[in-house]
């Protein structure tokens, strides 16, 4: 800052001006020195400084206090330099005069006033719940500030001049998360850390222990009240496993779930395939005057793995519905499409019947029957299914409140994401099964744009590669059919391009 040079001619003149000599004992010589502001007043920023004063004299100067440097005497002005004032107080230095040729001194008094624009937050440490949750901290600065977190699961926004938001979701991980915020100047002169926590309360998640069952639970806004069991792997590279066995307690009645999902993202290695007997589209057949070939999903996987070397079957579940019997001769209900080839095009289940499809485009849709009719031309794979859960987002109103082992599967908005999904049921003790509610509740969980429900009961299999079992697939959950795995017209394999 550079102060106004004012010139002064006359000593007697201006309030204030302080007129200095001196005389040396033992000396007749006397010295004089008129400054035009004695204190000189400095601003908390510091920067350059100029101060004017007369003397018949030649003087030189010098800092005597260590925030002032750079000083420079000529020409009746002195020049200096002052360090940014830390603190919030008004603080006094001093400049020394000392007359060319002899001892005799004279002090020029340097006053900077305090930063109170000094950078401040309100609160340096903050603990945050487990459930996640907003807090402000108010932050006071002379100047522009930003926040910065070092942290994904935490975020920290300006919300205005003097505040600070500090957000983060709910904690999955069980482990007591901590990070830092700093809070800068936009010079970058001051900066201050905030440290934050956030809790990992076991109590919040009714005894989930990994990530994706705690986030379960907690998103399904106490459908679960104890966690019996649970397991969360990947099957392969984009797919993810998780299966949860919990009760849920309404007043004194205790509910038993068994619930199985493949959670898949369709990526250019991994997609879905329909299955169906031997892998041979001609077992399937397009009316009830032939009899489609039945076998299990197991057999059907086993038997695309064998025929398909480019591929690796990572797991899958059933597919549609068909007529048992000898009347309709194993009819699907529905479509379905394989390698791109329409094998059957008919709904012959009705005005419930549904569509799951691969489009040649490599994503996932869920259609209703006249959505079909205009996307037909661009399915690559397909098996049909009933009623419709979810579309659009929204949940399907329901009448049928019966519990069946069921099995579903659901797609994202942007159809990049598979949800397969099975409940068990008619194990009272184990599982008492799923309605249409349920199955649309734990897709909502999930982030489902669009869902149908798949043939059931005891056609629910969930089934995972395993090297060690029965032609190399293990049935994770537990079929209701007494002699096991039941023979099915078709299914969903998801498998890996090699």
């Amino acid at each position: 800052m550079k102060f106004l040079k004012t010139i002064i001619a006359v000593f007697s003149i201006c309030a204030g001006i302080i007129s200095c000599t001196g005389e040396k004992p033992g000396d007749e010589k006397t010295y004089s020195i008129l400054f035009t502001e004695n204190p000189v007043m400095v601003g908390a920023n510091g920067g350059s400084v100029s101060a004017m004063f007369i003397s018949e004299h030649e003087w030189t100067a010098d800092a005597v206090s260590k925030w002032i440097s750079d000083v420079t005497v000529a020409d009746g002005e002195v020049s200096f330099t002052v360090e940014a004032n830390p603190t919030e107080d008004l603080r006094n230095g001093k400049i020394r005069f000392t007359v060319v040729g002899d001892d005799y001194t004279q002090d020029l008094t340097i006053r900077q006033i305090g930063n109170t624009s000094k950078l401040k937050v309100e609160k340096t440490e903050v603990t945050l719940a487990t459930v996640g949750e907003k807090v402000e901290v108010k932050i006071s600065s002379g100047e522009n500030w930003t926040p910065t977190s070092n942290a994904e699961w935490l975020n920290a926004v300006r919300k205005n001049s003097t505040l600070l938001e500090l957000s983060a979701n709910p904690n999955y991980s069980g482990d007591v998360l901590k990070a830092e915020v700093t809070v800068q100047t936009a010079s970058g002169a001051e900066k201050e850390v905030i440290k934050v926590t956030q809790k990992a309360d076991d109590a919040e998640f009714a005894g989930a222990s990994t990530p994706q069952g705690r986030e379960f639970v907690y998103k399904s806004k106490g459908l679960v009240s104890k966690v019996i069991e649970e397991s969360a792997y990947m099957v392969g590279d984009h797919v993810k496993a998780f299966e949860m066995q919990f009760r849920n307690q309404t007043g004194s009645s205790i509910s038993p779930y068994s619930i199985f999902l493949f959670e898949v993202d369709v990526t250019k290695d991994v997609t879905i395939l329909a299955s169906c007997s031997n892998d041979d589209p001609a077992s399937i057949k397009k009316t009830d005057k032939e009899e489609t070939i039945l076998t299990t999903i197991r057999d059907q996987f086993y038997a695309m793995q064998n025929k398909r070397p480019e591929i690796e079957v990572l797991c899958g579940v059933n597919g549609d519905f068909c007529y048992g019997g000898e009347e309709r001769l194993n009819l699907l209900h529905g479509i379905m499409y394989k390698d791109g080839v329409c094998l059957k095009d008919t709904f012959d289940g009705g005005s419930v019947c549904t569509v799951f499809a691969m489009m040649k485009d490599g994503t996932a849709r869920i259609m209703t029957q006249a959505e079909y009719a205009s996307q037909k031309n661009n399915i690559q794979e397909a098996v049909g299914g009933r009623q419709m859960l979810i579309s659009g987002g929204e949940t399907i109103a329901f009448t049928d409140t019966r519990l069946e082992p069921r099995t579903a599967v659901g797609v994202s908005r942007e159809g990049d994401k598979v949800y397969l999904l099975i409940v068990d049921g008619r194990r009272d003790a184990y599982s008492i099964g799923a309605d249409y509610a349920l199955l649309a509740k734990i897709f909502h969980i999930y982030g489902a744009f669009d869902a149908i429900n798949l043939d059931g009961g005891g056609s629910s299999t969930f089934l995972v590669k395993d090297a060690t079992a029965n032609k190399g697939f293990k049935t994770r959950n537990r079929p209701t059919d007494n002699t096991g795995d039941r023979k099915l017209p078709n299914g969903l394999a998801v498998v890996r391009k090699k």
